[in-house]
């Protein structure tokens, strides 16, 4: 790996181990050694992903992730051991759940490069391994695995496993740069006002939402949510829904408005479980798949760059926390 990435990934890990250590410090119910855990677990994995955010520094990683016969076992052994340093640390290492932990990365990174061709073209194995890497993200089911990581730490880490299985190892065309262009600005505005202009009416007159506007807003507070919500948030579900599933699918398909269809279909009910009563849920997944439709054109009339997509979807949801009440 050249200079460009690896003083990237440098840079980005330590203003990462310095947020997070103000973060995790700052909770009185956190330990000095459950602070130390939360930082060297953390940080190394999130310096990664905006390091890859780079284009020169993905290529750079890419060929070195190619062209080295061991790359597997250092990228999944060096994400495996960020999964256990907090049980190793804090006493509560679980070998059962960390065995499985390092299964599924193994599994995932082997067959990614096994299927890897010329062109991306989505395939089952690729829909598998969508599924092994969403579903229990989704549902939540990792709190098991490793209650000291919450769901940041598992956004992130789904969302580098990713990156490098497709755009690394499958050599899959997804659009992941974190380096906006005036253009991807400029889209991402547009689908933000059609989506609030399409979703909004509706939303308030079912009752879904009201406005809710403070006295005053925390400025500071209310721009650590916005990040949090593109990184954590907007990035993983735009990766999985847009770049992975939508980008896929167009290689397959012959009809250009299937694989919208189907990826903001299943961009919407993903949301059923996130609201309760069965008019709700509809009304939920509807406009949910809606603002998917926003998502997948800010994604396609940015070239297929996810960067436009991504920060489109966090300001939704950013303003929907701003002024708006479920």
């Amino acid at each position: 790996m050249k200079n460009k990435f690896i003083t990237l990934w440098i840079i980005w890990s330590l203003l990462c181990a310095l947020l997070m250590y103000g973060v995790a410090s700052s909770d009185s119910k956190n330990t000095m050694i459950s602070v130390l855990a939360m930082v060297l677990s953390f940080s190394p994995l999130m310096g990664l992903m905006l390091s890859l955010g780079s284009i020169e520094a993905t290529s750079q990683f890419n060929d070195w992730l190619r062209r080295d016969k061991n790359s597997i076992c250092y990228i999944a052994g060096g994400i495996s051991l960020l999964f256990a340093i907090p049980g190793l640390l804090t006493g509560d290492f679980d070998p059962y759940y960390t065995v499985i932990f390092v299964f599924i990365v193994f599994a995932v990174f082997g067959t990614l490069k096994q299927i890897k061709g010329k062109n991306f073209t989505l395939n089952w194995t690729d829909v598998a391994i969508w599924i092994i890497l969403w579903i229990p993200f989704d549902l939540r089911w990792y709190t098991e695995m490793q209650p000291i990581l919450d769901y940041t730490w598992w956004s992130i880490a789904i969302s580098v496993i990713a990156i490098i299985g497709w755009n690394g190892y499958r050599a899959a065309d997804i659009g992941f740069n974190l380096v906006p262009k005036f253009k991807d600005l400029i889209v991402a505005i547009l689908a933000l006002i059609m989506i609030m202009v399409i979703v909004v009416p509706p939303g308030i007159a079912t009752g879904l939402l009201s406005f809710s506007i403070p006295e005053f807003y925390d400025i500071p507070k209310l721009s650590v949510h916005f990040i949090g919500l593109f990184l954590t948030v907007a990035l993983p579900e735009e990766l999985f829904f847009r770049g992975i599933l939508l980008r896929g699918l167009e290689k397959v398909s012959s009809k250009k408005w299937i694989p919208m269809v189907v990826s903001s279909l299943a961009f919407g009910l993903m949301h059923w479980n996130n609201i309760n009563g069965l008019s709700m849920q509809i009304t939920y997944i509807s406009l949910a798949t809606i603002a998917g439709f926003g998502y997948g054109w800010a994604y396609k009339k940015s070239g297929n760059n996810l960067f436009a997509a991504i920060l489109v979807h966090a300001l939704v949801d950013w303003i929907w926390k701003l002024l708006f009440a479920s």
